[in-house]
């Protein structure tokens, strides 16, 4: 899923937490707008495990609650992994 896509408040997620809106809106704004829309999502998405990813991930003073930082290199390898058949997953996984 692309997310990013998805209207928020005058445009996109995209637009307020990309490079572009930190750079119109500012780090402490850009970081506000970070927290709500992550607080948002956990709420209406209820997932196990929230990665943040990004190059501006680094710009954030503190990560939000729940959150841990990680390197958009993994993205695609866990999201196939949500397609795996489940004999598929053990096998990758070292398990027979």
């Amino acid at each position: 899923m692309e997310l990013g896509h998805l209207r928020y408040r005058k445009a996109t997620y995209e637009d307020y937490l990309g490079r572009v809106g930190l750079k119109r809106l500012g780090k402490k704004c850009w970081r506000h707008y970070v927290e709500d829309v992550v607080e948002r999502l956990i709420a209406v998405l209820e997932p196990d495990d929230v990665v943040i990813g990004g190059g501006n991930v680094k710009k954030l003073k503190k990560l939000p609650l729940g959150c841990r930082a990680g390197d958009n290199n993994n993205a695609f390898l866990g999201g196939f992994r949500l397609w795996e058949e489940p004999r598929e997953a053990a096998r990758a996984s070292g398990n027979p």
